[in-house]
């Protein structure tokens, strides 16, 4: 059994203890309520209303990466795998595929990886891949910094699933990461986000304490204690965009089991 997980995203690298997921059952669920598939169920609405709308574009901006990796591990070139992550996002747009999406099955990173196999076989009964540019621009994806990241990333030992999980569980780490960032600066804590996100990828030494405490005009053990709830605050915010996407507590030690091993 895995212990602990290295984390790699948003340039950090961290251990997740699993046990600190397994430890607290009861603010799982309480969180449970208010984040299973939530975005989900506001994508698969039909009321064309703002709620539903935004849900739609951040599903599909948060894991179209994963989708395009997986894609390009498949052996498709740059070209066909932009445009063919454009077809998939913008046909599962206009069928409102998502209201097909059920909770009670498992893993919405399964039922994006399924939907998208289904595409792929559907795109090649019709005579092959789709001509290029002929999908609406769904929205304005970077390919670009993506394809660098795909390159930079690329393991020739993984499989196409495999590198869809990375891309999946970078993904989800950035996201994470972008939220703390965005709680630091509304809580007027920009300078202390600045200096304690090096230490999502390793423990801080007592110089460098010291040294963030003369900059922050703060003691040292009062540093020692925010860099650790900085931590904290940082392993729950990953804890909940796993949880968004399972069915239910008791799969988010395999879901990390699977993304970070």
């Amino acid at each position: 059994m895995i212990s602990s997980l290295e984390i790699e995203g948003s340039g950090t690298r961290m251990a997740v203890d699993q046990a600190a997921y397994r430890a607290a059952p009861r603010s799982l669920n309480e969180d449970f309520k208010q984040t299973q598939w939530l975005e989900v169920e506001l994508a698969a609405r039909e009321d064309g209303s703002d709620p539903a709308r935004e849900a739609l574009e951040r599903l599909c901006t948060r894991y179209w990466p994963a989708i395009y990796g997986h894609l390009r591990r498949r052996g498709m070139g740059p070209a066909d795998a932009e445009d063919l992550t454009q077809g998939f996002f913008a046909k599962l747009l206009a069928t409102n595929a998502f209201s097909r999406a059920d909770r009670g099955k498992g893993r919405f990173r399964n039922f994006l990886l399924g939907a998208l196999h289904r595409f792929l076989a559907d795109t090649q009964r019709r005579n092959g891949r789709e001509k290029r540019g002929q999908h609406r621009v769904v929205l304005a994806f970077d390919f670009a910094e993506v394809e660098k990241d795909y390159l930079a990333e690329a393991d020739p030992a993984l499989t196409p699933e495999e590198c869809f999980d990375r891309r999946w569980a970078a993904t989800v780490l950035d996201a994470a990461f972008a939220e703390l960032k965005i709680e630091c600066l509304r809580a007027g804590k920009a300078a202390r986000f600045a200096e304690f996100s090096r230490f999502l990828s390793a423990e801080g030494t007592e110089a460098e304490y010291a040294g963030i405490a003369v900059r922050l005009d703060a003691s040292p053990q009062s540093i020692t204690v925010a860099v650790c709830r900085f931590r904290d605050r940082y392993r729950a915010l990953v804890c909940r965009l796993v949880l968004a996407t399972v069915s239910g507590p008791e799969e988010v030690t395999p879901e990390f089991a699977e993304l970070f091993r």
